[in-house]
């Protein structure tokens, strides 16, 4: 599937939502006077029941396949975002930050840039934002992130968090394909809860929301 440019640049919308431009408007003013959704169980939606995935690979900076299953064996979010992203870029130096601060005992941050985020762009972003704490992982086609999306919990997310958004919405035009988004697994690799929209990263704040969601 492919993004024309125009609806590529909505895509990177604070709300990151396919709707209308009052609704992003509304979204991305929220989201330029703060620092965004707070960190917290309250701004995800959680899964009726837990995703389980197919085996799903991203691709590193070698051009190789990694297995999500890298991962597993103890609850990670997984953050899709995007060089072509405003919110995306102002965002990711504090998820940088907060996965340093987390360290190897984790909460681990996967970060994945999705379609139209190449390698050399991401490791330009890296090397010129002093991004040294997440990896650098690729979703080229977005088939990841498409996977992994649940539309019911990103609606949920959405409802609780940033209401008004919804007033002009029905869940059959909201998209799979927004970002940055942030999704919740626990240590069996499924997806437990998800969230979109720039958030407001600390340690304490993924420590507390990890052990909530995800256990």
């Amino acid at each position: 599937m492919t993004f024309p440019l125009t609806r590529r640049h909505l895509l990177g919308g604070a709300g990151a939502l396919l709707v209308s431009g009052r609704a992003i408007a509304a979204t991305a003013a929220k989201e330029e006077a703060g620092k965004g959704l707070a960190f917290e169980p309250n701004s995800f939606g959680k899964l009726a029941a837990p995703k389980v995935l197919p085996p799903l690979s991203v691709k590193n900076e070698q051009d190789q396949d990694v297995p999500l299953s890298h991962w597993y064996g103890k609850p990670f979010i997984l953050h899709f975002w995007a060089t072509w992203c405003p919110p995306c870029i102002r965002e990711l130096p504090s998820v940088n930050a907060t996965a340093k601060a987390l360290g190897a005992e984790g909460p681990q941050i996967v970060a994945v840039a999705v379609r139209g985020s190449t390698i050399p762009k991401v490791r330009a972003f890296y090397d010129s934002h002093g991004i040294d704490a997440l990896p650098l992982l690729v979703d080229p086609l977005s088939a990841v992130m498409m996977e992994t999306g649940d539309q019911t919990a990103l609606i949920q997310s959405v409802r609780q968090v940033r209401p008004d958004d919804l007033k002009s919405l029905k869940p059959d035009v909201m998209s799979l394909h927004g970002v940055p988004r942030s999704l919740i697994l626990n240590a069996k690799g499924e997806v437990v809860a998800e969230s979109i929209g720039n958030m407001d990263w600390s340690a304490d704040a993924v420590r507390h929301t990890v052990q909530a969601l995800a256990g």
